[in-house]
């Protein structure tokens, strides 16, 4: 091999970029409500769009960590609720923590959910 095509060669693999996707990194379908603590109703938490694997629905409810609440809290407020409802369809990305966590109820439950970190919100 010629030492420029050995150079050449060189230079276009050296210069091309890897782009390494976060494997724990999810984006889902997913509805977001306002805090409904005051009406019998759950803090602020996300339930994931997919079939609910049990009879309760809790198993798609995920609870934001702290640091991640003011990006849901602006989405609440930029993203319409949907016609008869207080729901917001959106499109969310986040992180699971591996943590169980308390989601805090009306009429004292206190179910165990997923806790994750959200990255960012959009409109679905």
């Amino acid at each position: 091999m010629k030492p420029s095509s050995f150079l050449l060669l060189v230079l276009l693999f050296g210069c091309q970029t890897i782009t390494q996707i976060n494997p724990a990194e999810r984006t889902d379908a997913a509805f977001i409500t306002d805090n409904t603590m005051i009406a019998d109703g759950c803090e602020d938490f996300v339930r994931l769009a997919v079939d609910k694997s049990d009879t309760t629905g809790i198993a798609s409810w995920r609870k934001p960590t702290a640091s991640s609440l003011p990006l849901y809290h602006k989405a609440i407020k930029e993203i319409p609720a949907l016609p008869n409802s207080v729901e917001r369809a959106v499109l969310i990305r986040y992180m699971e923590t591996g943590k169980q966590v308390e989601l805090l109820c009306g009429w004292g439950s206190r179910p165990k959910v997923k806790e994750i970190n959200i990255l960012a919100i959009s409109r679905r």
